[in-house]
């Protein structure tokens, strides 16, 4: 768990260019380039297989404002901040984010917590993998969360035990980002997590970063 207390220090980092051609970006390579102090991976991309390029978001990609990715007038589950700093969860077109005021956003779920209440949420997703989950307390920290598993010293957590520890750590707006072997948490520019990928740091279409504070 790593704790943000200035919230707008969290910011999307993203890909030079969205396609399912070019290859993605390794989540330390996010962080190198934009000389952050720590970043994790972000949203859902197209993984043909498993073995994908990572170029290519799935849904609502939102950096300093600008809609990147996704359609204006479709729904999607979005993790995203608005010019408050304010943690946004849930479901919105790409519109409705631009008039919402969103600033940096991708998209992925389920939605956590709403408002310090715990959601439903089932589905396949649901069993024992890797995660990694984006909150914000009531006094605007953040609270960025990665999960090792599918190996030996962790099998993973299910979507309960993600909630189970937003909520132990206070948050009161907590979403799902992508998990699985694209779980990643760097800080000081060193993967500080166990990915289980086979095949070494997974190329993504997005991150989020932790800038450095301004001195």
């Amino acid at each position: 768990m790593l704790i943000v207390h200035d919230p707008a220090r969290v910011k999307v980092a993203v890909a030079p260019v969205f396609s399912e051609e070019a290859s993605g970006v390794r989540v330390e390579d996010f962080a190198k380039q934009e000389n952050a102090v720590a970043a994790i991976n972000g949203g859902g991309f197209m993984d043909e297989g498993g073995i994908g390029k990572g170029g290519m978001p799935l849904g609502i990609v939102i950096k300093d404002g600008k809609l990147l990715n996704g359609g204006l007038s479709s729904a999607q589950p979005i993790v995203g901040f608005d010019q408050n700093n304010q943690l946004v969860v849930g479901t919105m077109t790409g519109q409705e984010c631009l008039d919402r005021g969103i600033r940096d956003a991708v998209s992925f779920g389920p939605t956590f917590i709403v408002n310090g209440k715990a959601m439903e949420v089932a589905g396949s997703g649901g069993g024992l993998n890797p995660r990694t989950v984006l909150g914000q307390r009531a006094d605007g920290a953040v609270l960025m969360l990665v999960i090792d598993g599918r190996q030996s010293h962790s099998i993973g957590a299910t979507y309960k035990d993600c909630i189970d520890v937003m909520l132990q750590y206070g948050a009161v707006n907590a979403a799902n980002l992508d998990g699985g072997s694209s779980a990643t948490m760097v800080l000081n520019n060193e993967i500080i997590n166990k990915p289980c990928s086979l095949y070494g740091p997974r190329y993504l279409p997005d991150g989020w970063l932790v800038t450095r504070a301004e001195s």
